[in-house]
């Protein structure tokens, strides 16, 4: 799977933009999925999701991964290309490029949100209250800074996930599984009073 793709088209674009697809796209990011299942994870019809699949196949995001003969049935895997989609250049000033992209948002928080309902209840058990020697981390903040220094931020915590990524594959006695997810953009103004 490609880290990222970029959409080149206009109607890859605007196939993308749709919200139930977006929502489609980010499960297929996490492992593949039937349209069965999809529609069971989804509460729609296997009609209404098979629709979606067929839209997100034929703009090149999905594809076929896997078929699997079961009861008389085939049962058909699909899983996404990529764990990201990035308009080009060219489409960034569409209205459809910002609408994939709160919409891309959204759903990694909620994603995010599932995570943490379903994580074990060992991720939230702590045996001291410096939050230093946990192993779970939950942050928000709002920060007053040039763009430049918020980039500059930005591309320190990319080099460190992809140290955390690189380090899955080092001899170590013990490892475990942690999701980790960031979002970060632009707000008008800021909510926690009081700040310094």
């Amino acid at each position: 799977m490609e880290s990222i793709k970029i959409i080149q088209t206009y109607d890859q674009l605007k196939a993308i933009s749709d919200p139930l697809r977006t929502k489609i796209l980010m499960y297929l990011v996490e492992k593949p999925y039937t349209c069965h299942q999809l529609a069971e994870e989804l509460n729609l019809t296997r009609a209404k999701v098979l629709y979606h699949l067929r839209e997100l196949e034929k703009y090149e995001f999905i594809k076929l991964v896997d078929k699997v003969e079961q009861g008389g049935n085939l049962l058909k895997y699909y899983q996404a290309v990529a764990r990201g989609f990035i308009p080009a250049d060219h489409l960034l000033n569409f209205v459809e490029s910002q609408e994939a992209t709160r919409q891309s948002y959204l759903e990694v928080l909620n994603r995010a949100k599932t995570r943490v309902l379903t994580a074990p209840d060992s991720s939230f058990e702590f045996n001291s209250s410096a939050v230093e020697e946990w192993d779970s981390l939950s942050l928000q903040s709002e920060v007053l800074v040039s763009k430049e220094k918020f980039l500059e931020f930005t591309k320190k915590y990319r080099e460190l996930i992809d140290e955390l990524v690189t380090n899955e594959k080092a001899e170590e006695k013990e490892k475990n599984n942690y999701y980790v997810m960031v979002t970060a953009f632009k707000i008008d103004e800021s909510k926690f009073y009081g700040r310094t």
